[in-house]
């Protein structure tokens, strides 16, 4: 994935950064081209010098980004700086990361240094005093400017061991903020998201229903028991005054009909008396 420069400004400077998403490939030749940025000559050698491919036409042993960090106006007033750095940081396939230093929770410092160099100490653009390796006595081929400002090539012989520098590549690796993977995982978890608040909600609406049919449920349950002891009492009230009624009726006593007989010569003998003592009563009188 490749990333844009990322501006950040503070206390009225703009500094962009410039990210290194890829390894830069190695270019051959590049260990043993040196520069000797000194007029007219000096003590120390170059290695990885982005002036060698922009003065002498040879190969470019840096990324673009970095010829521009390396060589940009670092004068103090200026209100605009280049770095190297962004969301991916990543160290030339000639360099090697040596050095990472935490600035606060949300940005690393990434040292990268040529294969073969040690790191001493941390430098910034454009004082290559960050990466040594040791040089054996040889010949040396390296270019240098002199005071008509051209550059020349000179050669010289290295006598004794001595030590080189190689140009650091340093660059600011940002943790993504939140905001960008929000973004990210919104667009591609979206619709997961959606679905679950769709399932969600049908969940709802079947707990909804079934808590509506358990309470008809239970209300019907509740009227059907009612009823069913509306229904008990009444026909436990009907049994009571059946029950009542049959103990009041009178019990007529059963005789036999030579008793019945008996006691309707009798009543018939009261009868004739009395109709006799009536008539002898009249005719008394």
């Amino acid at each position: 994935m490749s990333f844009s420069p990322i501006l950040i400004t503070s206390s009225g400077t703009t500094t962009t950064y410039l990210p290194l998403n890829t390894a830069f490939p190695a270019q051959a030749g590049c260990s043993s081209l040196f520069v000797n940025p000194i007029v007219d000559g000096g003590a120390s050698l170059f290695a990885f010098d982005p002036g060698y491919a922009a003065h002498n036409s040879g190969p470019a042993c840096m990324p673009s980004q970095a010829s521009l960090w390396w060589e940009q106006n670092t004068a103090a007033d200026l209100t605009t700086r280049t770095e190297l750095g962004g969301y991916k940081m990543v160290c030339p396939e000639a360099y090697k990361t040596v050095a990472m230093s935490v600035l606060d929770q949300s940005s690393t410092r990434v040292g990268c240094c040529p294969s073969g160099y040690n790191f001493v100490d941390w430098a910034s653009a454009p004082n290559p005093l960050q990466c040594n390796s040791p040089l054996s006595a040889q010949m040396v081929t390296y270019i240098q400017t002199v005071t008509s400002g051209t550059w020349t090539t000179t050669s010289t012989s290295i006598s004794q061991p001595s030590s080189i520098w190689g140009v650091q590549v340093n660059g600011i690796l940002f943790a993504k903020p939140a905001a960008t993977s929000t973004n990210v995982i919104t667009s591609t978890a979206a619709p997961s998201s959606t679905e679950v608040s769709d399932s969600d909600s049908h969940h709802s609406e079947l707990a909804r229903g079934a808590k509506i049919g358990i309470g008809i449920g239970s209300a019907m349950a509740f009227v059907f028991l009612c009823a069913m002891l509306v229904v008990g009492v009444l026909i436990w009230k009907r049994k009571r005054r059946l029950t009542t009624s049959q103990s009041q009726v009178a019990i007529e006593p059963q005789y036999s009909e030579e008793d019945q007989k008996s006691f309707h010569n009798a009543r018939t003998e009261e009868v004739h008396d009395g109709q006799m003592k009536a008539t002898r009563h009249v005719g008394m009188g």
